[in-house]
């Protein structure tokens, strides 16, 4: 006999993506209704959240608890290079989101926060908090479920769309998702990312169903009960073990899961609503969600280095080093709670074996361009022999005076025909001698062109 599902008394579900932003037209984000994130409120809830002295405390606490690179960059907003700038808004949205095949079911939720995560490089994070109409894990499955997909349909404001349309027109202000011009779909893949944290006043004891199939049911997109019936979709126990490698126990009172496309955590007295405590709120959903969005842009930002590099490769991998340099944190605080979630998070993301691969393929491309180097040196040197076994200027000017009087040709048109020839060996020979400088002319050719 199945059993009993536990209660929730609180969750927290935010669906996440990237996108691509103009530095240029950031504007539009405020226009929209976007403000910066008080870093106050990443903290505590204080009566004056803009006060300087709220600010400095705040800061202090982050600088105490968090390294500095970490805590500069996600939070306290003094990143030396390459800042990322939080917007937030509060602005209420009635969804219905449809399930099954033929839009048969439907879930109803409120979108009640948007966020922006806004990195130097012009990647953004989205992220974007929902509450379901209904209070249990079967809503919160459907909702989850429905959520992940670009193409989910979506009923809001009286008009039926896809799910990223209308993330592209109401919360991005007009930025698309998708389209063969927009860059960041060739590395988004077609999934969004889940983030769900589950508060359960029932412990789990054995009387209930078990959290750790649950938070791999809700983790998944599995159907509730699914692992509980044994039924034929459910999964082996060899791949469940595999799985829960990533799940994160350190206290009794909680179970965590990192998975490639989402991050779920269910437990007893893990979370709260503001209200009611505001720190177990603001540790879930600004904190622990800081990390969560942090390797998602390592992530998406190593899938984009795969899709740009054989533009320029030699481009690609400087920035790809200068990247890993500046935003692969093996460790993130002095305490040990958040770099387990950063570690557990980072290797669901399978962000090392990706840069494996990456400088695995830089190391080919390094090979590659010291055997053209040698061979452009080679070149190069024989041109230098072949000049050098000319003795002088001399020499070469009676060589050339012999070739014109045996051709019977004037000195003008001789040589004009000769200032022609040398341009069309020396083109050739100094692209393939400098072949970078010859791709960036010849791209600064181009856009003249364009731009006319």
């Amino acid at each position: 006999m199945q059993k009993e599902l536990p209660q929730i008394d609180a969750a927290l579900i935010k669906v996440t993506g990237v996108f691509s932003y103009s530095k240029k037209t950031i504007s539009i984000f405020t226009k929209a209704g976007y403000d910066t994130m008080p870093i106050s409120e990443n903290f505590s809830d204080k009566n004056s959240p803009t006060h300087e002295a709220s600010k400095e405390s705040t800061k202090k606490w982050y600088k105490d608890n968090y390294y500095h690179e970490f805590a500069s960059l996600m939070f306290t907003g003094e990143a030396e290079n390459k800042p990322m700038k939080p917007l937030l808004r509060s602005q209420s949205y009635e969804i219905t989101l449809f399930l099954g095949q033929n839009n048969d079911r439907y879930i109803k939720a409120l979108c009640t926060n948007q966020e922006l995560f806004l990195f130097n490089n012009e990647i953004g994070i989205f992220a974007l908090t929902f509450e379901p109409e209904y209070l249990n894990f079967q809503s919160i499955s459907d909702l989850t479920f429905a959520l992940k997909s670009f193409d989910s349909s979506i009923l809001v404001n009286n008009l039926q769309l896809k799910l990223h349309e209308f993330i592209s027109n109401q919360i991005l202000a007009g930025t698309p998702l998708r389209g063969t011009h927009v860059q960041a779909d060739a590395y988004s893949g077609s999934k969004f990312k889940i983030y769900t944290i589950i508060n359960t006043p029932d412990i789990d004891d054995g009387t209930k169903y078990s959290r750790d199939k649950l938070v791999y049911e809700i983790g998944t997109g599995s159907r509730i009960g699914e692992m509980g019936s044994n039924g034929y979709n459910s999964p082996s126990e060899q791949y469940f073990e595999e799985l829960m490698k990533n799940s994160i126990k350190v206290f009794n009172n909680y179970t965590g899961l990192a998975l490639l496309d989402s991050y779920t955590v269910i437990g007893t007295n893990v979370f709260s609503d503001r209200q009611k405590n505001f720190f177990s709120f603001n540790t879930y959903n600004r904190i622990y969600f800081a990390i969560y969005v942090l390797n998602l842009y390592i992530r998406y930002n190593i899938f984009r280095f795969n899709a740009v590099f054989n533009e320029n490769p030699v481009k690609t991998r400087e920035e790809f080093e200068e990247f890993i340099n500046g935003y692969n944190f093996s460790h993130i605080s002095f305490n040990f709670l958040p770099n387990i979630i950063h570690q557990k998070i980072h290797a669901a993301q399978n962000i090392d074996e990706e840069i494996e691969q990456f400088e695995k393929r830089l190391g080919s491309l390094a090979t590659k361009i010291q055997e053209n180097q040698e061979k452009r040196q080679a070149t190069l040197l024989g041109l230098v022999s072949l000049l050098t076994g000319l003795s002088s200027i001399t020499d070469i000017i009676d060589l050339l005076e012999s070739t014109r009087q045996s051709l019977n040709w004037t000195s003008g048109l001789f040589y004009t025909a000769l200032g022609f020839g040398f341009l069309l060996v020396a083109v050739p020979v100094l692209a393939y001698l400098f072949p970078e400088s010859f791709k960036k002319i010849k791209k600064q050719i181009a856009k003249k062109k364009k731009n006319r």
